[in-house]
């Protein structure tokens, strides 16, 4: 499958799975108090601490080997099952110890809940990962959004009938089931439970590099999340976490899924030794283009989107909210980090600067954590500015590109941003940008932001432009 058509089916399930995705947490926002959010938060933090060892990449090493060899898919299953297992053991024995160190049993329950979750992949990963290293998006595209229909579906019901915050980790075993299930159907080839360790050098030490590169990330990140909940409480991490949240729902669901067949494509043309000039460039213009407009035009109306779609107790969302999603705007600048560092087998060098930004990031948020929740959430944008500081130099390396390249690119991605983003400011400063805005101007706002923006996209010939028309042309012909 082509990246265009690759993008196209996984971008088509990433929508249906974000608006799945919010339309659960605006359930959620209106049936949990903050304190019963918090709970679940930090819940999910400390799994996500524990979860490290799972941050293998093993997965990646599947896609990106050069010579995929029965050892090697073998020993990879083989320390995805162990760790999996493990870590559910793991996950259940701290249980106890969780909610003790919060104070409330409720961390205890969703903990015990939680810890099913990791066996989960050790029915997925083999078939998910050989199918993506096939470029089949679109069999991952349609299970992994019927698992998340079924989990959305089962996270409201169980909602509405009363289960408060074990709603989420009860439907968390709702969507890794379904999503085994028929992820060893379709890539049924590729099922295998055979164990061996024949490749476990070539495996461990890939395993380890990504190890150390996300798993330094990752643990500053539910660190900080530790940290909120120990120094403001768990209804700060409520209000901390649905910020997040948002933030995330755009990342995960736009970047992330770019980022997926991006890496394929990156390290197909590394094996074949062409330059990923061009090609990272495209990527960055089309990126900044849809993610830029996105991020800044949420942090402008931040206040009446909380307001009108979760209520009024989650107001203080709002500013972290603004804040967090400007250090996205940052980090989009410097696009496929991760992806760039994997494809050409540079992990070593990304581990360096990861230790050295997640340290940073991780002093900052405390230390704003000991100020206010709107100065912990504005480290964020310090983080961002400093990984913007130590990337830069290694991704032009690593593309035969300079700063002058991107010049334009940032130009027109920021003249696209303010066409975007101009009504709904204007409408902000109007109303004063602390005051609520009703729901119908509001929407007009935006609504005539995307026309300004696609008209921009047309006027500035803009790469994105030409791909959505022959996206376009191809449907109607067909």
């Amino acid at each position: 499958m082509t990246v265009k058509r690759s993008l196209a089916w996984m971008g088509g399930a990433q929508v249906v799975s974000m608006v799945l995705q919010f339309a659960s947490t605006i359930v959620l926002a209106r049936y949990l108090t903050l304190h019963d959010a918090g709970i679940y938060a930090v819940a999910l933090a400390l799994v996500a601490v524990l979860a490290l060892i799972q941050n293998l990449g093993l997965q990646a090493l599947i896609v990106r080997e050069e010579v995929l060899t029965p050892e090697i898919s073998t020993t990879a299953f083989t320390i995805n099952a162990l760790i999996s297992i493990v870590l559910a053991g793991v996950i259940e024995a701290v249980s106890l110890a969780g909610g003790q160190f919060v104070g409330d049993p409720g961390v205890q329950r969703a903990l015990s809940v939680l810890a099913i979750t990791p066996l989960f992949q050790i029915f997925i990963f083999l078939p998910a990962a050989t199918l993506e290293r096939e470029g089949r998006f679109k069999e991952i595209a349609l299970v992994n959004t019927a698992g998340t229909v079924c989990g959305t579906v089962a996270t409201i019901i169980l909602v509405l009938y009363g289960y408060s915050y074990m709603s989420v980790p009860y439907a968390q075993w709702v969507n890794g089931a379904v999503t085994a299930i028929l992820m060893c159907i379709v890539g049924f080839r590729h099922v295998s439970f055979r164990i061996g360790f024949h490749s476990w050098r070539r495996v461990g030490d890939f395993g380890l590099q990504m190890l150390a590169v996300s798993g330094i990330n990752s643990l500053s990140t539910r660190l900080s999340d530790i940290a909120v909940a120990r120094l403001l409480g768990l209804s700060a991490l409520g209000l901390y976490s649905r910020a997040s949240g948002l933030n995330g729902m755009i990342w995960s669901n736009v970047h992330l899924l770019i980022g997926r067949v991006m890496l394929v494509d990156y390290a197909a043309l590394h094996r074949s030794g062409e330059s990923l000039r061009e090609r990272y460039l495209r990527t960055v213009e089309i990126v900044t283009a849809i993610l830029w407009p996105a991020f800044i035009g949420f942090a402008i109306i931040a206040k009446p989107f909380i307001l009108i779609v979760y209520g009024e107790r989650w107001i203080g969302a709002a500013a972290p909210l603004a804040l967090i999603m400007l250090g996205s705007v940052i980090q989009v600048a410097i696009t496929m980090t991760w992806e760039l560092f994997a494809a050409t087998g540079q992990l070593r060098t990304q581990t360096r600067i990861e230790f050295i930004r997640s340290g940073v990031a991780l002093s900052a948020f405390v230390g704003g954590c000991m100020i206010s929740l709107e100065a912990a959430a504005a480290a964020r944008v310090v983080d961002a500015l400093f990984a913007l500081f130590l990337y830069r130099p290694h991704l032009n390396r690593m593309t035969g590109t300079s700063l002058s390249d991107f010049t334009g690119i940032y130009g027109r991605s920021a003249l696209l941003t303010l066409l975007a983003c101009a009504p709904a400011g204007v409408l902000s400063a109007y109303h004063g940008f602390n005051a609520d805005i009703a729901v119908v101007p509001l929407l007009a706002a935006v609504l005539g932001g995307v026309i300004l923006w696609g008209g921009g996209l047309y006027f500035l010939r803009h790469p994105l432009a030409a791909e959505l028309r022959r996206g376009v042309n191809k449907h109607v012909v067909s």
